[in-house]
């Protein structure tokens, strides 16, 4: 049985157990980690269960050369999170977390807005500095966020027998933001989660070709996709407009 449902049934009759409620938070990950964890998609509600720990993901270049991403991590200096539903401030039934407000411009929707810096690995979804993301049950539609000064970095290994590394870095003050196609419902417990989709950030890269016909430059033990040239010719603005196009919105339930 569901943790919740067996609360509600013992709260009905009248017995106690079940602890203060979890509030939900904001969690910034990999798509396909959450603390080391895979997920299964539940479409009919659009919330997400977690299920057994995965290794670190792999992404693929478009002609077929594999890495290991051993690292992603970025600092946030600013998150904004809309409101779905036609919610207003003033419709919040939970007092907002410290540290959070709520605007609401005439004509615009509202919006929880979270002051940082925070710093996130989104291997494991959590954050390092500024502590966890608190967000009050509501219906919300789309997170958008500014990067710190320590940007984004994702940096890989390969996997296909080549020994060098890979990193891609977005600057400071980078503009992102992902949305769900619909809006999600955010319970106490829950997490309203932003993934990055790290499987498409090297998809349009023949990155193998490219290693092979020395159209990739180096920078100490690692080789860069900045100055690239041949069929790599503009890697570096193509992984990062992947970077920031490429995630999602959803809810996903412990």
């Amino acid at each position: 049985m569901n943790p919740r449902w067996l609360c509600l049934s013992l709260l009905s009759l009248g017995l106690s157990g079940c602890g203060d409620a979890t509030p939900p938070r904001l969690v910034f990950s990999l798509n396909t980690t959450w603390i080391g964890a895979s997920s299964l998609a539940v479409p009919a509600s659009g919330v997400q269960a977690m299920t057994d720990p995965a290794g670190p993901p792999e992404i693929t270049s478009g002609d077929g050369l594999s890495f290991a991403l051993n690292e992603a991590r970025m600092e946030v200096a600013d998150i904004r999170v809309e409101l779905g539903g036609g919610l207003g401030c003033a419709d919040l039934r939970d007092p907002l977390p410290q540290g959070t407000g709520c605007e609401q411009p005439e004509g615009s929707p509202a919006t929880l807005t979270l002051a940082g810096p925070f710093s996130i690995d989104l291997s494991t979804g959590k954050a390092w500095k500024g502590g966890e993301l608190r967000l009050p049950p509501g219906t919300y539609r789309r997170v958008r966020f500014v990067l710190g000064e320590g940007g984004f970095s994702a940096r890989t290994r390969s996997l296909d027998g080549q020994s060098w590394n890979m990193t891609v870095f977005l600057s400071g003050g980078t503009v992102m933001g992902f949305e769900s196609p619909q809006d999600v419902t955010l319970e106490e417990g829950d997490f309203l989660h932003v993934t990055f989709a790290q499987n498409q950030w090297l998809t349009g890269l023949p990155l193998g070709a490219c290693y092979q016909n020395g159209d990739l430059s180096r920078a100490g033990s690692d080789w860069v996709l900045d100055n690239a040239t041949g069929q790599c010719e503009g890697a570096l603005e193509k992984a990062r407009d992947a970077i920031r196009s490429q995630g999602r919105v959803s809810v996903r339930s412990p």
